[in-house]
């Protein structure tokens, strides 16, 4: 066995052999089905534990690589972190820059606390799971408006099944069904028409990480300078209502147009309207609600909530959380924290996106490689989840990084180590 700056490589492969190894093993559904894969498709027998190792180093070679970015665009004058970087050519200014970011779940082992049996014995009611932070820069295209080029809220939220469905996925909210004669036709012919002004999306880069959100604000913002992010002059920063979001939002991107999800915005406000109601009542109410939502009209809307939160008065100590009460209350508290974020038409009228759903779709995508509940990672999670990141960017960051070390190993003396 042949060892080469650190990464133990077998005579017969080559560093771009090391390369197929290290995506089969963040691409793949486990390492054991990464060994697999590169039989299959590259005709080559890797153990899992080589696969393992392997792209874990390849992984903190990536890390190390964005630490580095992320020091050196602290050590930027201020003035300039808000320019386009001059020493990258392939660095364009976007017409519409927007990053998005939400919180992933990853299950951890602490080796340290788990007995010699193998055991758990976790008292934490979260037991293994943990968060995990990711982002998305996005690069749109679109046009700016006079007026609001959609005042009347699409079909889709205006569903009475497809806001069923969407208030139970996302706030695990019941409520009673609503007939609907026109419901499946209205979906259909949303979902195929896309709403008239929506930015079209040029280029996506994902920064995923479990070191906190301190290390992560300061990657994605270094991320965000040097695609050229923070010189656009259009610039939004989409996200839920989480405080940890608008924290890293008043910390590194102040400068960028707050806008609050409104796929979630839309949830609080449905379960508030259908809250302790009758199905037809409660529909009533919702579907006026809601286009003041679209419309930001956030005056009406508060107040109709404050009204409806007054006629049921306080919930009790002992109520379910889940109560008509709760959920009228907890909408009240959302919007009222929320609603300088939630500027719809006039966002529209910018041409800036309003809902957060490529990063909810990338988180699910990185899901499918970090989370299950028979997965568990201890230090191994961290360079997973940078090469998965990696490999859903569509900017060649990790393929100029691959071509750095490919000459580095070239211009590197091997020497032996025992097998």
């Amino acid at each position: 066995m042949t060892s080469v700056i650190g990464v133990e490589v077998d005579c017969p492969f080559t560093p771009s052999m090391l390369r197929k190894i290290s995506h089969a093993g963040c691409q793949s559904a486990s390492f054991v089905q990464a060994t697999k894969d590169l039989m299959a498709l590259a005709e080559v027998n890797v153990s899992r534990e080589r696969v393992q190792r392997w792209t874990r180093r390849v992984g903190e070679g990536r890390i190390a690589q964005t630490q580095a970015a992320a020091d050196a665009y602290q050590q930027l004058a201020l003035p300039t972190r808000h320019s386009s970087p001059k020493n990258r050519e392939h660095t364009q200014v976007p017409q519409v820059a927007c990053v998005q970011m939400d919180g992933g779940r990853i299950q951890i082992r602490d080796r340290q606390n788990t007995p010699a049996d193998g055991t758990s014995q976790s008292h934490d009611s979260k037991g293994h799971w943990r968060e995990t932070l990711v982002g998305c820069l996005l690069s749109m295209t679109s046009q700016e408006h006079v007026e609001d080029p959609c005042p009347k809220i699409p079909a889709t939220f205006i569903d009475p099944q497809r806001m069923s469905d969407l208030g139970r996925e996302i706030k695990g909210f019941v409520s009673e069904s609503v007939e609907s004669s026109d419901s499946e036709d209205a979906t259909e012919e949303s979902a195929s028409r896309e709403r008239i002004g929506q930015p079209q999306l040029l280029v996506r880069s994902v920064i995923a990480t479990r070191r906190g959100v301190d290390a992560f604000g300061k990657q994605l913002v270094a991320a965000a300078y040097a695609r050229g992010f923070n010189a656009a002059r259009r610039k939004a920063f989409v996200a839920d209502g989480s405080a940890t979001n608008w924290g890293v939002h008043r910390k590194h991107f102040s400068h960028y147009t707050p806008i609050l999800d409104f796929t979630h915005a839309i949830c609080y406000v449905y379960a508030a309207a259908m809250a302790g109601r009758c199905a037809e009542a409660g529909w009533r109410d919702y579907c006026q609600w809601a286009q003041w939502l679209w419309a930001g009209q956030t005056t009406e809307l508060i107040a109709a909530v404050e009204r409806r939160s007054a006629a049921f008065g306080p919930a009790s100590k002992d109520e379910s959380e889940t109560s008509p009460r709760n959920n009228i209350a907890k909408t009240l508290v959302y919007l009222k924290n929320q609603r300088s974020r939630m500027k719809y038409a006039e966002y529209r009228r910018l041409g800036l996106p309003i809902t957060s759903s490529h990063i909810e779709s990338t988180i699910k995508q990185i899901n499918r490689r970090v989370k299950g509940s028979e997965k568990f990672w201890s230090d191994g999670a961290e360079p997973i989840l940078q090469l998965t990141a990696d490999h859903l960017s569509e900017t060649m960051d990790f393929d100029r990084f691959w071509k750095q070390r490919r000459k580095h190993l070239k211009a590197t003396r091997q020497y032996q180590t025992a097998a």
